[in-house]
């Protein structure tokens, strides 16, 4: 194209722009209505500019829950990220424990204690058996009632013994907990 047809098609553009200008557009009316409409779409924006205020505030809420959120999830993830190897550990000392208690005077008990220091340091308890039994903590894996002969127990390993207070426990395997969550239930056999 040439420099005179280009000159030709902006003038004639912004002739067509000057007239619609000039005459009243039918969709709008008369210029009063327009003004009126004109006047409603001030009037409405400060409420449009509260709604969008509002859901960005709203959004930015939920944002930020969700950061809040996933740093809870990742704290988690890494306090109990070592669950595996704490129970594997577990199985070394209760072997550890039973040579202890079988053959005592080799000189173990020693490395007994530095594990369970050890355990201590990096939030894991050894749950205790002592008072009433309670499901959350312990396994009820046999029982024995007034005659001396080992009973079983329900399903669910709770005897219907263990709720009277005369009943005792005794370990049979120790039991864990990791910063206050079980990891593994203390197994105990019930007595009268």
């Amino acid at each position: 194209m040439d420099e005179d047809t280009i000159n030709k098609q902006t003038k004639d553009n912004s002739e067509e722009t000057t007239e619609r200008e000039r005459r009243p557009s039918e969709e709008q009316g008369s210029g009063e209505s327009s003004r009126t409409n004109l006047g409603s779409t001030e009037a409405n924006r400060p409420n449009v500019e509260e709604e969008y205020l509002n859901n960005w505030k709203r959004e930015r809420a939920d944002f930020l829950n969700y950061k809040k959120d996933e740093s809870r999830r990742m704290e988690e993830f890494v306090r109990y990220a070592n669950e595996d190897l704490v129970l594997e550990m577990m199985e070394l000392v209760d072997d550890l424990e039973i040579v202890v208690k079988e053959v005592p005077g080799v000189g173990l008990e020693h490395v007994v204690k530095k594990f369970i220091e050890l355990f201590r340091k990096y939030g894991v308890e050894r749950i205790s058996v002592e008072g009433q039994f309670n499901p959350a903590l312990h396994e009820a894996v046999l029982g024995e009632g007034s005659t001396g002969r080992p009973e079983p127990v329900a399903d669910n390993g709770i005897s219907v013994e263990a709720d009277k207070e005369d009943t005792k426990m005794v370990e049979v395997r120790s039991g864990y907990t990791l910063h206050g969550k079980v990891i593994r239930p203390a197994r105990v056999k019930l007595t009268k």
